[in-house]
């Protein structure tokens, strides 16, 4: 008893000690562009009610800053157009919480500088920074793989790393069915829908062909005849759903994982499993290990003598029985 006291007092110190321990750096980027705000995602902590992408991705986020152990390093980064933004430097989860967590919580799509979206550029772009926030730092790239405009892979960009030299996850967020892409207001509500003739359907230099007008003027022509090669892909560039062939290329091309992004709670566990894991002196809190001795010196404290007294006597004739049964 009088030890369970002892070491329940240590623990009301706070102790704390710098030992070695298994911690995880992640760089984690999150796609703002506005097929982002779909709502084809169910809220897990209000029944019923659709949330968009960009919501689920955010409490995703928030949910893995709450399981990662003291000593990892968070790094965040926004993705819009061509490039990933590095917003905030590599931080210790504990000691910073606050600040991640509100930053994440106030992420939004208006941050976003263009309404372009070429996952390629900001995924190879979020490779070659990651190098330069820290030795281990892993790639969390959040997005739905859309392309805004639609994709000429004549003039995709050609990765120019070394596959898999920076490790990590491309995860996918949202559903595969096609929805369309929302206008929100000042307050985030819904007052329209995109349409086919308002979405940007030519791309800007460096993705799509630079067509003269006369040709675009045949090419629109031959489009509202339903013959165009490139009307299948134009057709529903006002919609989006998870364009997971593209995101599983782009691993493949990359070295980077890729996992389908259901429910915030995968995230946490992604971002902790081993094999993302670094080994590193962190500061540790001694208290579990002086609680759970506590807490089985209290019990043992408490249990009545006649059941010591039964598990002395099983444990006494066990070796009996086994020689016993081995003799038969």
């Amino acid at each position: 008893m009088a030890a369970a006291l002892l070491l329940l007092a240590i623990c009301l110190a706070s102790p704390h000690a710098t030992l070695p321990r298994r911690v995880y750096d992640w760089f984690i980027v999150l796609d703002i562009t506005q097929s982002m705000n779909v709502r084809d995602y169910t809220d897990e902590h209000n029944s019923g009610r659709n949330i968009s992408r960009l919501e689920l991705a955010k409490q995703a986020i928030r949910q893995s800053l709450r399981n990662l152990p003291c000593g990892s390093q968070v790094a965040l980064g926004l993705f819009t157009e061509r490039e990933t933004l590095n917003i905030v430097r590599p931080l210790e989860v504990c000691t910073h919480f606050s600040a991640l967590d509100q930053t994440v919580s106030r992420m939004d799509w208006r941050m976003a500088w263009a309404a372009d979206s070429f996952i390629a550029h900001g995924i190879y772009s979020a490779i070659e920074q990651a190098p330069k926030l820290g030795k281990h730092m892993h790639i969390a790239f959040i997005t739905d793989g859309n392309q805004a405009p639609p994709v000429n892979e004549k003039y995709m960009p050609a990765f120019v790393g070394k596959p898999g030299n920076v490790q990590g996850t491309i995860f996918g967020a949202g559903k595969t069915e096609l929805s369309p892409i929302p206008k929100l207001d000042e307050h985030d509500n819904i007052t329209g829908y995109w349409d086919q003739e308002e979405v940007m359907q030519f791309g800007t230099f460096g993705m799509a062909e630079v067509l003269s007008v006369l040709a675009m003027e045949g090419h629109q022509a031959s489009r509202n005849e339903g013959h165009s090669p490139g009307a299948a892909l134009l057709e529903n560039a006002h919609l989006s759903g998870v364009d997971e062939s593209n995101l599983q290329r782009l691993s493949k091309t990359t070295g980077l994982e890729y996992s389908k992004l259901d429910s915030s709670h995968q995230l946490a566990q992604q971002l902790t499993a081993s094999r993302m894991a670094t080994w590193r002196t962190a500061d540790t809190d001694l208290r579990p290990w002086l609680a759970v001795p506590a807490l089985i010196l209290l019990i043992a404290f408490f249990i009545p003598a006649w059941v010591f007294k039964s598990i002395q006597g099983y444990l006494i004739g066990l070796p009996l029985h086994l020689t016993r049964k081995k003799a038969s």
